[in-house]
């Protein structure tokens, strides 16, 4: 196309910081208000009571950094970011962070987010369901490890069906915008 790399790259640096700007007028955290309904679309999905959000990282491909190449290399041995998601019922993405190289663990990114320094100080009227990769808190809720009881057992598959269909817009997301790395030169 006739457009040096250079440019190309100032140009995409321009459009993130825009969208990072504009990121806390279009991803929101429900309110106190909104709580009841968020709760009961959860409910609905897979009988688990009292959900606001469930929470997941997904890594999206990046080409290697110049800087720092290593801290990108996930635990699959490929260079992405490590991007932390919070989701509601309707697949909406209630909460983000984007910041961290792929090697930074699920619960470090989660332990240095503003979303956990906030219900550390204000819980929330609600629980948030996350997998085994997070601390079990009074406002997160993770499956039991291995379900020894028939309690145990309905709990974990309400926890899972509850989870799984919002779990599902990280993927969504991490596969629809991959680093075209195959794409020629431009």
């Amino acid at each position: 196309m006739g457009v040096h790399r250079t440019t190309v790259g100032e140009v995409v640096t321009a459009v993130s910081d825009a969208l990072a700007r504009l990121l806390d007028h279009f991803v929101t955290f429900p309110t106190d208000g909104q709580f009841a309904k968020v709760k009961q679309k959860f409910f609905l999905l897979g009988d688990m009571p009292n959900t606001i959000g469930v929470i997941d990282c997904t890594h999206v491909h990046i080409q290697a950094p110049r800087q720092r190449e290593w801290e990108y290399v996930n635990r699959k041995g490929r260079h992405s970011i490590n991007v932390q998601l919070v989701g509601d019922a309707d697949l909406a993405i209630t909460n983000c962070v984007v910041r961290w190289p792929g090697s930074v663990h699920d619960a470090r990114i989660f332990r240095e987010s503003r979303l956990f320094t906030e219900f550390q100080t204000n819980r929330p009227d609600g629980v948030i369901l996350a997998d085994s990769a997070y601390p079990l808190l009074p406002w997160v809720m993770t499956p039991f490890p291995t379900a020894n009881t028939p309690s145990q057992m309905r709990y974990n598959n309400a926890h899972g069906r509850t989870r799984s269909m919002p779990n599902n817009t990280g993927l969504y997301c991490a596969t629809q915008y991959r680093c075209p790395s195959q794409s020629p030169p431009l």
